[in-house]
């Protein structure tokens, strides 16, 4: 079984403070990638977290 990613797509709108915004910023920032890669990457991993499951998630 592959890890590529199909046509199915979410989309996700959060409404975020200014403090929110930097903060978010400041991390994709530091960890060289987009703010949505960073956000789907975030947002996998806590779900994964939450199920118990593997933290093996491709990068972009």
């Amino acid at each position: 079984m592959t890890n590529q990613r199909t046509t199915r797509k979410v989309k996700l709108q959060v409404w975020l403070t200014q403090e929110e915004h930097e903060l978010l910023s400041q991390a994709a920032t530091e960890t060289g990638q987009g703010m949505s890669s960073y956000v789907r990457s975030t947002v996998l991993k806590a779900i994964k977290a939450d199920l118990g499951l593997s933290l093996d998630i491709p990068q972009v």
